[in-house]
């Protein structure tokens, strides 16, 4: 299925928005859940007619201000690929590729084809009026993912699952993570796997004597998830002319 969708805002806010993954049931109706594990690592979760469906995503490849392309590794099998196109300084087309496996929901969906092409096509439209309606992203990530690391990394975390709990305890001391047995198992394999490919970010900064722990996602030079009470007030206007347009 192939869609595209023009938005009155500039390339750079429309790509950072589309990169705040989490935030995704806000505007596509059928994802309940997008969990982001790490840089590449997406685990969602939709309901389509009550039927339920889950699957661990890859993000192959993504360049700033261009695209975003995933494949599903485990799961409902998917891919595809967003490009975001600079139609002018104030407007932006976003063009979406994406394959999909019913994967058993053709039981409740007769045309698979066509139902997931349409919500496909509304989902963008969602998005456009999320984004044009804020006039600004809920946050940014603006790392690169080349082609072949992100594959890497996953089979560089499949290895580490394969460890032993105290053997990944040692890993993860001997990568410089503290407190590692305070840790979800899965937290850990990401923090250890991003340590050794040289990827400081699950590292314990010291400042004047104050230990803190990054929490990946909600670090401030991260730049996702990162909300002001501007924003809060901007969505709460938003939230209320909703409200009222829907009364007329």
């Amino acid at each position: 299925m192939n869609h595209s969708v023009d938005i009155d805002l500039p390339v750079r806010t429309v790509y950072d928005q589309w990169t705040q993954f989490e935030d995704f049931p806000l505007f596509m109706k059928h994802v309940k859940d997008v969990r982001q594990v790490d840089d590449t690592t997406l685990e969602w979760t939709v309901s389509i007619y009550g039927i339920k469906r889950s699957w661990t995503a890859e993000i192959t490849e993504q360049t700033p201000d261009q695209r975003v392309a995933w494949t599903a590794v485990d799961g409902t099998k998917n891919a595809g690929v967003v490009t975001f196109h600079a139609l002018s300084d104030d407007r932006t087309r976003v063009m979406l590729q994406m394959e999909m496996d019913p994967d058993g929901f053709l039981e409740s969906v007769a045309d698979w084809g066509g139902y997931m092409s349409d919500r496909s096509r509304k989902d963008l439209e969602q998005f456009k009026d999320f984004i044009e309606n804020r006039g600004r992203a809920t946050g940014a990530w603006r790392g690169e993912v080349e082609r072949d690391s992100a594959r890497d990394l996953h089979h560089h975390e499949e290895e580490l699952r394969q460890l032993s709990d105290a053997d990944l305890a040692r890993r993860a001391e001997a990568a410089g993570i503290e407190r590692p047995l305070d840790r979800p198992r899965e937290w850990i394999v990401s923090a250890v796997a991003h340590q050794e490919r040289g990827d400081d970010r699950y590292g314990t900064q010291h400042d004047e004597g104050d230990e803190r722990t990054h929490d990946w996602g909600r670090d401030e030079a991260d730049g996702r998830h990162l909300r002001t009470d501007e924003d809060a007030e901007r969505d709460r206007d938003i939230d209320v002319r909703d409200r009222d347009e829907a009364r007329r």
